[in-house]
């Protein structure tokens, strides 16, 4: 095997596994996240757990909503083909949210946790 195929197998093989993720990896993690309880966790247990959130909302009846996110982008089979490439998606995503809802007395009154199924990124 000659040393320019050499470099071009591993570049191939670079690329292929290139996965980027960014947000909040502990939303990922089901032990972590069980360890959050309704009516006993506090903000102070939810920050030692998943750190600050990346935004808040506010309620009418003085609730604080932590939302959380966790987004991962890997190149699909398609991103090497370069016909297909030009008409397909060449990106797949996968993004994974949770919400802490507190409530006035700054225990955890609900979570709700969101994964929707990959979908590839619009590409362009």
């Amino acid at each position: 095997m000659t040393a320019w195929l050499k470099l071009l197998t591993v570049s191939v093989l670079l690329v292929i596994s290139a996965c980027v993720s960014a947000g909040t990896k502990a939303i990922t993690d089901a032990g972590v996240v069980s360890q959050i309880e309704v009516g006993k966790s506090t903000r102070a247990d939810v920050t030692a757990l998943l750190g600050y959130p990346i935004t808040a909302s506010y309620g009418d009846q003085g609730e604080e909503t932590w939302h959380y996110t966790r987004i991962t982008t890997a190149p699909t089979a398609t991103a090497f083909v370069p016909v297909v490439k030009a008409v397909t998606p060449s990106l797949g995503e996968t993004i994974r949210e949770l919400a802490v809802t507190f409530s006035r007395d700054g225990t955890v009154k609900s979570l709700g946790l969101n994964q929707p199924p990959k979908s590839p990124a619009p590409s362009g």
